[in-house]
């Protein structure tokens, strides 16, 4: 009845025949006494299942399986008595179990299974703050497994731990960061359909009491590990704090006049991602900071907020007499220009003063920046304002202006570009925005023709036959303006613009050959259709 050579499988489906004592020592035997691995491994599996069977000899298998897991190297043998300690669910297990676990740093498999075997022994503090630790695993198994038995718990429960874990030193700030990113996805989880707290106040009030008495705890430790460049902390830290806006907006704006710069920069984030226009005023004393991370902190913050009296502090930045500061600091250059920019869309109906006074200024590096703003917010009433400047000389500030008024779009620039396209004098760059921003303004106009708008159909009709005019007799014309308005014919062109095309597949550079030829194809396919 004890033979060995009975298949571990076997004297399992066969316990009932053998006897479970008799079933216990014949497996136990096979464990202690075979070559075959894979034998011994299916012998530890079934013991663990038989011994739940017989509580009376759960201590006799405990001892056989311990020993197996301390002094056994095969590792799929360790993980199988790993799990079979699980399914005896004896708490004496845990020892050794954490015991082989700190020391298998280096093997995921086996610490996955000694994880598995501890969350079916018991599941307390202890072992839920082993699980914590363990947030921050390279092994995603593992990681995804501990979260997965953590999101099991009660939700206050869940986050009252986590919240207690952060002040620990001995956590890393990896591990911080994926406690932050579990309590804003338990959060998230239960207020999905909600802003606010409105619906964790009623229906988790626990949960929402204690964010509030650990907000110092979650503010300390979010300002000192947020990374902007990983957005889903970014984004899980802000779920958070927005819950608790009202409870915290004095505790983050005191944080501003810290020294430490990190801390700093991470609540000058905070203020504008919660839009804190109680702020403005010391992130602007930032603007200039000593460190660079700082001042952009400041400018992406005053953009979010939307504070309009911050927009002559950033515009102040731009408006320097040294034009090779526009080389020097490129992207906070256009930080500003964007903080501008969505300061302004903020807003409905509201005075572009500020931005005018700064256009008409006698520097040009502020006026490129002003314009380029212009054209992104977009609005018509920059029409006259941009054309009125269409006469300085500096190149960045024509050009500038042009693609603003190819952005806005509105026909009422029209006849100014169309004389920069014929002037002969003209810096061929210069022709070359400006061919792409009447085909801005002619694509985004094209639907009012569709609905048969007689007069503007004939006006535009007419600028083309100037256009059209100018590609057929400007021999000389630098290419790439050519390829440009070869460009706006095939689009907005007809049988008018054949004439024009057929003398540029004649012309002395290939390309413009090439784009030529393709353009009369296009046109002529259009007009077929047409008919």
């Amino acid at each position: 009845m004890t033979n060995p050579n009975f298949p571990p499988e076997e004297i399992f489906e066969n316990r009932a025949e053998f006897g479970l004592y008799n079933s216990i020592r014949m497996l136990t035997k096979i464990i202690e006494s075979s070559d075959d691995s894979n034998k011994r491994k299916s012998a530890i599996k079934y013991l663990g299942l038989v011994s739940k069977e017989a509580p009376a000899y759960k201590e006799e298998c405990f001892d056989s399986i311990e020993n197996i897991l301390i002094s056994e190297e095969n590792i799929e043998i360790k993980c199988e008595a790993a799990k079979a300690l699980g399914k005896l669910k004896l708490k004496k297990a845990l020892k050794p179990l954490l015991w082989i676990f700190d020391k298998s740093v280096d093997n995921n498999d086996l610490r996955l299974s000694i994880l598995k075997a501890i969350y079916k022994i018991t599941f307390e503090d202890a072992e839920i703050e082993l699980f914590i630790k363990e947030l921050d695993s390279s092994h995603i198994e593992i990681k995804e497994y501990v979260k997965n038995q953590l999101l099991i718990l009660n939700p206050e429960v869940l986050v009252k731990k986590l919240i207690n874990s952060l002040p620990n030193k001995n956590l890393s700030n990896k591990n911080k960061a994926e406690i932050i990113k579990l309590i804003a996805f338990e959060i998230s989880s239960i207020n999905s359909s909600f802003e606010g707290s409105s619906f964790i106040e009623v229906k988790y009030p626990e949960i929402l009491s204690e964010l509030i008495n650990q907000k110092e705890v979650l503010l300390t430790e979010i300002t000192q590990i947020l990374k902007t460049d990983d957005k889903s902390l970014l984004e899980s830290s802000i779920s958070i704090l927005s819950i608790l806006k009202d409870n915290i907006k004095e505790d983050i704006i005191k944080l501003l006049l810290t020294d430490n710069f990190i801390i700093k920069k991470n609540a000058i984030t905070i203020c504008g991602k919660l839009q804190l226009i109680e702020a403005a005023d010391l992130i602007v004393q930032n603007l200039d900071n000593l460190y660079n991370e700082v001042s952009i902190a400041s400018i992406e913050a005053l953009g979010e907020i939307g504070d309009l009296t911050t927009v002559p502090d950033l515009l102040d930045i731009l408006n320097v007499e040294d034009i090779s500061f526009e080389y020097s600091d490129i992207d906070m250059k256009f930080q500003i220009m964007d903080a501008v920019k969505k300061i302004y869309l903020k807003h409905d109906q509201i005075s572009y003063k500020d931005l005018y006074q700064s256009l008409e200024k006698e520097n040009d590096t502020i006026r490129a920046s002003i314009a380029f703003i212009l054209g992104e917010i977009g609005r018509e009433e920059f029409i006259q304002p941009l054309i009125r400047l269409l006469k300085i000389k500096n190149v960045d500030v024509r050009k500038n202006i042009i693609i603003a008024l190819g952005k806005i779009g509105h026909i009422d620039a029209l006849d100014n570009l169309i004389d920069i396209i014929n002037d002969d004098s003209a810096y061929w760059l210069i022709k070359k925005v400006t061919t792409d921003a009447i085909y801005n303004i002619f694509q985004q106009n094209s639907y009012k023709i569709d609905k048969n708008t007689k007069q503007l159909k004939s006006e535009l009709n007419k600028k083309i036959a100037i256009i059209i005019e100018h590609l057929r007799e400007s021999e000389k014309e630098n290419y790439k303006v050519k390829l440009g308005l070869i460009k706006f014919l095939e689009t907005f062109g007809d049988t008018k613009a054949l004439d024009a095309l057929l003398r540029r597949v004649n012309d002395f550079h290939r390309v413009v050959r090439i784009y030529a030829s393709n353009a009369i194809k296009k046109i002529e396919e259009r007009l077929e259709l047409g008919n």
